[in-house]
C-alpha cells in the first residue's frame, strides 16, 4: 500500500487527524472509530495504531487539541496586520465565531452533552489559556506604550480578564450576534475594554 511511502511521521499523523475531522463532520464524534478513520485516510488500522497507540481515545483527544491549535493560529494570522487592540478583538471574535460554526469539532466543543471532546481537551485547556493570555499581554503592552490604556491598568490582570471574556463569549455569546461586526464592536467597547481603554470610543 502507499501508506508507508515517502511521507514522514508528521505528515502521516496530520493525514490521520484530517481523516478523523472528516469522520466527525459526517457522523459526529460518537461515530468515530479507528476503522472509519483508517478507511477515510486510506491507511491500515496498523498504521493508525502505530501513530496513536492509545487507540480511539488518544486519536480523539489529539485530533481535538490539534483542531483547536489550528483554530487559534488562523485567528492570529487574521488579525496580525490590524493596528489597534479593539480592531483585533472585534475581528478575532467575528472570524472566530464563523470558524466555530463551520467546524464540527469546534462546534461540538460547545455542546455540553459531548463530554468526550470536552474531557479530551482538558489537558490542553490551560495551555490554550496561557497562549492567548500571553498574546493579549503583548498587545496590552503595546497599547500602554501608545498611551491608550487607563492609568494603573495592570496588563497581566487585564490580559487574563480579556482571555476569559474571549473564551466565554466564543463559547456562549449570551444573546450577542458575534458574526455582526457592529454588535461585536459595541460589546468589545463596553464590556471588554470599558475599564481598560484610556477613553471609551464614541
Amino acid at each position: 500500500m502507499a501508506e508507508d511511502g515517502a511521507a514522514g511521521p508528521v505528515d502521516v499523523r496530520e493525514r490521520i487527524m484530517f481523516a478523523a475531522v472528516r469522520c466527525v463532520e459526517r457522523g459526529g464524534v460518537r461515530d468515530v472509530s479507528m476503522e472509519a478513520v483508517a478507511a477515510e485516510a486510506g491507511l491500515s488500522r496498523t498504521t493508525i495504531y502505530r501513530h496513536f497507540p492509545g487507540g480511539r481515545s488518544q486519536l480523539v483527544s489529539e485530533t481535538a487539541t490539534w483542531e483547536v491549535a489550528r483554530f487559534w493560529r488562523r485567528l492570529a494570522l487574521a488579525v496580525a496586520d490590524l493596528e489597534t487592540l479593539e480592531d483585533r478583538l472585534v475581528t478575532g471574535l467575528v472570524i472566530g465565531t464563523k470558524l466555530i460554526r463551520r467546524s464540527s469539532i469546534m462546534a461540538n466543543l460547545l455542546e455540553p452533552e459531548i463530554d468526550e471532546l470536552v474531557n479530551a481537551l482538558q489537558p490542553s485547556e490551560s495551555i490554550v489559556h496561557q497562549v492567548i493570555r500571553d498574546y493579549m499581554a503583548a498587545l496590552l503592552e503595546e497599547e500602554a506604550a501608545a498611551g491608550r490604556l487607563r492609568p494603573g491598568v495592570d496588563t497581566a490582570e487585564a490580559s487574563d480578564y480579556l482571555t476569559r471574556l474571549i473564551l466565554s463569549y466564543m463559547g456562549s455569546p449570551a444573546g450577542w450576534d458575534l458574526t455582526d461586526e457592529a454588535q461585536t464592536r459595541h460589546l468589545v467597547r463596553t464590556q471588554f475594554l470599558g475599564g481598560i481603554a484610556e477613553t471609551a470610543p464614541s
